[in-house]
Parts: C-alpha cells; sequence; structure tokens
C-alpha cells in the first residue's frame, strides 16, 4: 500500500469514526426549533433548525490550482446527492494572513438542515476518501448547530452578492456550563459591540454551539472588505470584552471566500 493510499484510509477512518459518535450522539438531543429531538425538522415552535459541518486542514499540496482541480468535481459530482440529503449550502474558503491566520489554509463549510442526512452523507466511505483527498493529513472535523436565540445580525449569506467575502472565524470554549448564562453574557458583549463594528463594516455575526457539546463556541462574522478587520478584532477593549466568555482566549482565523464549485 502506498503512502498516498495509506493516508487517504486514515482520513476515511477519521472522518468516518467521527460522524458515527456524531450520529450516534445525537439521537437522544434536541435542538432549538426541533422540540421532538427529531434532528431538524420544525416543531412549529420557531425556525427550523440549520447545522453547520466545518472541515478544515492543510491543502494536499501548495499548488492551489490542483487542489480546485481536484476538489470540483467531488463537489459538482456529489451536488445532488448532498442536496437530497439536506446540504443547503457548500462554500470553500483559503486562510489569510490576517490576524496569524495560516495563509491557505482549505476551509468547507456545509450548511444542513438535518442531522441524520448529514451523518448518512458523510459516513459513505468513498465520499469520506474523495474528500480526505484534498488535503496533507486528516482534516478536522466539527460540527455546530445555529444558535438564533443568541443575539445576530445579518445572516450567513448577508455578502453573497459581493465580488469577495471574508469570514472571521472565532472558537473557544465557553467559560460556563449553563447555556443560558453563556447566552447572556455573550449577549451584552454583541449588543454593546454591533453598532459600531458593523460601521468598520462587519455585515453578520451568526453564532454556533457545538452539536455535541453546546460549550463549544463558532461565531463567524461577515466581511465585504477586510480593510478594517485587524483594527476591530484587535483593539484591546474589544478583546477583552469578548475574551470574557471563554474558559481561555479564543482563538480567530480570516478566511477569504474561493470561485471554487459551491452551492
Amino acid at each position: 500500500m502506498s503512502m498516498i493510499e495509506g493516508r487517504r484510509r486514515l482520513v476515511t477512518w477519521v472522518i468516518f469514526t467521527a460522524l458515527l459518535a456524531l450520529m450516534v450522539g445525537c439521537n437522544d438531543a434536541s435542538a432549538p426549533g426541533d422540540p421532538g429531538g427529531d434532528g431538524g425538522v420544525d416543531g412549529g415552535s420557531g425556525p427550523p433548525a440549520s447545522y453547520l459541518a466545518l472541515v478544515s486542514g492543510t491543502p494536499f499540496t501548495t499548488d492551489l490550482a490542483m487542489v480546485q482541480a481536484a476538489h470540483d468535481p467531488i463537489a459538482n459530482g456529489g451536488r445532488e446527492d448532498a442536496m437530497a440529503a439536506g446540504d443547503f449550502g457548500h462554500e470553500v474558503f483559503l486562510g489569510t494572513t490576517l490576524l496569524g491566520t495560516t495563509e491557505n489554509d482549505l476551509t468547507i463549510i456545509d450548511r444542513w438542515d438535518n442531522v441524520p442526512g448529514m451523518g448518512a452523507f458523510y459516513s459513505n466511505p468513498a465520499f469520506a476518501d474523495a474528500v480526505g483527498g484534498l488535503f496533507d493529513g486528516p482534516p478536522t472535523l466539527e460540527t455546530f448547530e445555529a444558535r438564533e436565540d443568541f443575539h445576530t445580525w445579518g445572516s450567513f449569506d448577508a455578502a453573497d452578492a459581493e465580488p469577495d467575502r471574508y469570514f472571521v472565524v472565532v472558537r473557544g470554549r465557553l467559560a460556563s456550563t449553563d447555556t443560558e448564562t453563556n447566552r447572556a453574557a455573550h449577549d451584552a458583549v454583541a449588543a454593546g459591540g454591533e453598532t459600531a463594528v458593523r460601521a468598520a463594516g462587519d455585515v453578520a455575526h451568526v453564532v454556533y454551539l457545538g452539536l455535541e457539546d453546546p460549550q463549544e463556541f463558532l461565531a463567524i462574522d461577515i466581511w465585504a472588505d477586510p480593510t478594517n478587520i485587524v483594527a476591530v478584532y484587535s483593539d484591546p477593549d474589544f478583546a477583552a470584552a469578548f475574551g470574557s466568555l471563554f474558559e481561555s482566549a479564543p482563538t480567530l482565523g480570516v478566511y477569504a471566500s474561493t470561485d471554487w464549485a459551491q452551492w
């Protein structure tokens, strides 16, 4: 077995086992907008639940044209089945050098309207092998649920009409084991800073919590112009206020949109 084949099999195993854990862990969980815990069907008490899968890592080559040439047939070939399973958004981003982000790190974001469809689709070994081949080693796979009960503005699609988009991805483990306590703390900071950061160019702030562990926090801030990104997130007052939400300092990464195959 070649080194490349061995690596791909390892990637397949990592993704496959991670998603098996996801599917088992979610069988008894209820989600916002999903009172019955049926995996994302709206129970009539709020908007349909929305989920996000984040796959990220180092591309298998520094030649991004080659990475795109490998990615696009996979995305185009799997699009119909993915959408039928509930994948209503597939987007690809590359790391910038802003705020210490690793340049050209490959980040794939898929948005889903149900957990069973997400788990079944990704756990297909052939698909996992194909996606794993885009990375130089096992990628990181993380799953989240959208939390519209947290203070947000705009939407994930807020800058879709712009020629370029920048996603500031904020990750961290929230300080409290109580989600309502974390929500109140987040909302105080987000609401207090909204006017200033929107004036600087932040068109959307969307919030997700870990699908298996709600202390795991993911926020995506969307910008159409990167000019003020560094100034906003490196401001000491902003950093102190936002950092207070977490057990330890959160991580930030800035990613640029691509013209790769997506929907």
